[in-house]
């Protein structure tokens, strides 16, 4: 039996740690590691893109071995990135303020199309007050940074985002993980988290789609349970609010208002064509915020033209237009998520632009990212430890201007590059494989 080679195996968890004094032996061996995935092609990361939609021209990080590819593997769900009105709106702004913000929001940075952006998303997501970050992770990081202390407690999803996680982490050491959406494990975690620590605040922080999976937490339960012990409840909605729901408020569109989270936080960067993020609560909730939430107040601001776009697409998002784009979403993701089951694969959560495509063990998924770039078909490879070890998928992120040729496409090639892993050029690998995920386990 041949030996696996060593750029099927491992995973960036191997070089986190790093030993000695010279900086360069300190990160050689991820160095090397990485050098050899890019060697057989199996390094399907930091892209460059001379082209964006639903065909985009592809290089590698270099910017060599450029192809054109059918695009799955972008986040602009409501493909308005190209509105034409999205466009003249930057033009507009940059022709009015240039095209910088130059300053930090508590300073001289804040914008008339901030401030509007501020009012807009008050007023839809139903809160007092709204802050803009320059990016969604800073948004998540810094209300959990700006509002947990030390003597806190949080309670999280094992899957929540990593800007979340990592204001946690930042803010406190009584961190309680529950297992991803389990309502029962979730209400004992509570439980006992108020037991250990009856007169500090008790954060909850939840995700109302989560990235990886394309599932959603039961909101009124969660809500139920956290309020029962006197909670307070963050919600990340970055990748459904303006895509999903009739109203295009995602997972708060059919969550009764009374359990809507006591703080809203997310991205624009999915459905609103721009970097940027956001926090919506209560006035003074924002107003101490805007002071101690350090990626807020030590930053400069979101820039005016990403405003005017994010205020555009607002526009266009919740009006009838916006019903009709979020509807031929939905068409593309069921005829996605139906054509990946027709052929075979396991997917992930619930219909959303997320359509997670389980391929199993990281060798078989490198080889697999290494043909579909070879078919010309871009799409997400997420491994280890982004996700369980041996739960690699491929993250299709479905846009409003896929047509029902592109997804059928797409299907067939991820159908014929799956193949040939059991192909004869790989049948070597089959056995080391099979011994890789025995030691795994074990």
């Amino acid at each position: 039996m041949k030996e696996i080679p060593g750029w099927l195996k491992g995973s960036l968890l191997n070089y986190i740690r790093q030993k000695g004094t010279d900086l360069e032996e300190r990160t050689s061996a991820f160095s090397d590691w990485i050098s050899k995935r890019r060697q057989n092609e199996v390094w399907p990361y930091s892209r460059v893109l001379h082209k964006n939609g639903v065909v985009a021209d592809v290089f590698d990080e270099f910017e060599s071995g450029g192809r054109r590819a059918l695009n799955f593997g972008s986040q602009d769900y409501l493909s308005l990135s190209g509105h034409p009105a999205v466009i003249e709106a930057a033009v507009k702004a940059c022709q009015e303020f240039g095209v910088h913000s130059a300053g930090s929001p508590v300073l001289s940075g804040r914008t008339k199309y901030m401030l509007e952006l501020e009012k807009r998303l008050s007023s839809v997501l139903r809160k007092d007050s709204c802050a803009i970050y320059a990016t969604g992770w800073s948004a998540g990081f810094g209300v959990v940074s700006g509002l947990v202390r030390p003597n806190d407690s949080v309670v999280i999803d094992r899957l929540a985002h990593s800007c979340i996680a990592e204001g946690a982490r930042h803010s406190t050491k009584n961190i309680n993980w529950f297992q991803h959406n389990n309502l029962e494990e979730f209400h004992s975690v509570v439980q006992q988290a108020r037991e250990k620590n009856p007169k500090q605040g008790l954060f909850v922080l939840l995700e109302s789609l989560y990235s990886m999976d394309s599932d959603s937490p039961d909101l009124e339960s969660f809500s139920k349970v956290t309020r029962e012990y006197g909670g307070i409840i963050i919600l990340d909605v970055a990748h459904d609010f303006g895509c999903m729901g009739n109203k295009g408020l995602g997972v708060l569109d059919n969550t009764a208002e009374n359990y809507w989270p006591d703080i809203v936080m997310g991205s624009f960067s999915k459905s609103f064509a721009s970097n940027g993020g956001f926090v919506a609560a209560s006035s003074k909730v924002i107003e101490y915020l805007r002071y101690y939430s350090p990626s807020f107040t030590f930053t400069n601001a979101l820039s005016p033209i990403q405003c005017a776009i994010v205020l555009t697409c607002f526009d266009v998002i919740f009006s009838k237009d916006g019903e009709a784009l979020r509807s031929k979403l939905r068409e593309n993701i069921i005829r996605l998520r139906d054509g990946m089951t027709s052929k075979g694969f396991r997917l992930g959560g619930i219909p959303s632009p997320i359509v997670p495509v389980f391929v199993g063990n990281e060798a078989k998924a490198r080889l697999t990212s290494r043909a579909l770039e070879d078919r010309n078909l871009l799409a997400n490879l997420v491994e280890f430890p982004a996700v369980a070890r041996g739960e690699a998928r491929f993250r299709f992120q479905v846009m409003r201007e896929h047509s029902s040729q592109d997804i059928d496409d797409a299907c067939h090639i991820m159908a014929e590059a799956t193949s040939t892993y059991l192909s004869e050029a790989n049948r070597e690998y089959i056995e080391g494989i099979s011994k890789l995920r025995q030691e795994y386990a074990s």
